[in-house]
């Protein structure tokens, strides 16, 4: 005798499992990533404003030509590093956008081969019930004519 649809359909709601747990741990690799992306972003920012508050302290003294031009120079390149890290953290958010309708969509078929293996499994127990009835029946009914023969 043949598996029940329900028995045949596990292998597939296995297999849809397996896909779904690897979404998520990409999902997670890619959150895990934007955040110390973000992170990045914020130490960058916060040593160019230490940085600049530091040189304004100095500053006040007074200070010399090539000192200040040292200074835009390096705040410029801080600058480039920030403007290159708010890309890099974009490109983060967007990944981790495509990684979560991944997982999103592997969850949702998962979630349908569930609901489907439940309804085959109740299909097929009922269909066990009245099979087990109507044997029931068919014996009572034997025993029944054997008493009026």
């Amino acid at each position: 005798m043949s598996k029940p649809k329900s028995e045949r359909f596990k292998v597939l709601q296995q297999i849809a499992g397996r896909h779904e747990n690897l979404a998520a741990q990409d999902l997670g690799v890619s959150m895990g990533n934007l955040g110390a992306q973000r992170s990045r972003l914020l130490e960058l920012q916060k040593f160019r404003e230490e940085y600049t508050h530091q040189f304004y302290q100095t500053g006040s003294t007074g200070i010399s030509g090539s000192a200040m031009q040292s200074f835009q120079q390096f705040i410029s390149q801080i600058d480039v590093a920030i403007e290159q890290q708010k890309q890099t953290v974009a490109l983060a958010e967007r990944d981790q956008v495509v990684k979560k309708h991944t997982w999103e969509g592997k969850h949702r078929k998962t979630k349908i081969y569930d609901k489907t293996i439940e309804r085959f499994t109740q299909t097929e127990q009922l269909a066990q019930e009245n099979s087990e009835q109507n044997e029931t029946d068919d014996r009572n009914n034997a025993r029944i004519h054997k008493k009026d023969i």
